[in-house]
């Protein structure tokens, strides 16, 4: 009886200590299961880098030029228009130096009087002035009357000099007048003014080529001493000078 007994608690203890370790690895079991996610944890998403979208092409336009305005037409340097007569047929010579100014020490005369003066009573071959102005007696005032030695472009027989280059090389240019009392008209300056003008654009002249008769010989007055000569010279500079800066401004216009 004492054999079965403890046959029965060794059997017992067994099976107390078979629980256990099964118990024991159970509970293992149980505590791995546990210890394990149940429901799969999904990853982080990653912070989604969002592309910056790219500018639109830029459309390069063609660039419409920008309007010129209108060229202004080319202004063509003052000049003097020739009136009849003032060119001879056969050109003007290349003699010309010199202007002479002169008047008639008369009250009145033009080119047709002076020419029978000068043929009848001097003795001359011909009228010795190139140029007449006239004052409005015999001719129009300021009216300019073309010598028959200015169209053979004959010397003169106005401005007599001991090598007699002022006849020779010298433009007479007599007005009507006796400016030792009166002043020339208005007409007879204006009309001065444009054959001067002319006649030192043709030889190349300038206003220290003006002269007086007087002023050459120093025997006489003429051309009078109410007669403005220095403004005849400053005239005939001003025109010049604007013709000058008219001729630079065309050719700056022209490039």
């Amino acid at each position: 009886m004492m054999g079965v007994g403890k046959g029965l608690k060794l059997a017992a203890g067994f099976i107390l200590i078979c629980g256990a370790v099964g118990g024991c690895a159970d509970q293992k079991k149980g505590m791995d299961r546990f210890s394990k996610p149940i429901f799969a944890t999904k990853p982080r998403p990653r912070n989604r880098v969002i592309p910056t979208p790219a500018p639109p092409p830029v459309q390069h336009y063609a660039q419409r030029p920008v309007p010129r305005p209108a060229p202004r037409p080319l202004q063509r340097p003052q000049t003097v228009v020739a009136e009849p007569g003032w060119i001879p047929p056969g050109g003007i010579k290349n003699r010309w130096r010199e202007i002479v100014l002169h008047h008639s020490a008369t009250a009145k005369g033009g080119a047709v009087a002076f020419d029978h003066e000068h043929r009848n009573v001097r003795k001359w071959d011909e009228l010795g002035y190139h140029f007449v102005i006239g004052n409005g007696t015999d001719t129009y005032d300021g009216k300019i009357e073309v010598g028959s030695r200015w169209t053979k472009q004959k010397t003169g027989a106005h401005c007599k000099t001991g090598d007699n280059f002022y006849n020779e090389h010298g433009i007479g240019i007599c007005l009507v007048g006796n400016f030792q009392n009166t002043s020339p008209t208005s007409a007879q300056m204006a009309s001065v003014d444009k054959l001067v003008l002319f006649l030192s654009q043709q030889c190349g002249l300038s206003a220290a080529n003006i002269k007086s008769h007087g002023g050459v010989t120093h025997k006489t007055d003429c051309p009078g001493r109410r007669f403005p000569l220095s403004t005849v010279k400053r005239n005939l500079s001003l025109a010049q000078s604007k013709m000058q800066t008219d001729m630079l401004a065309t050719a700056n216009v022209g490039r």
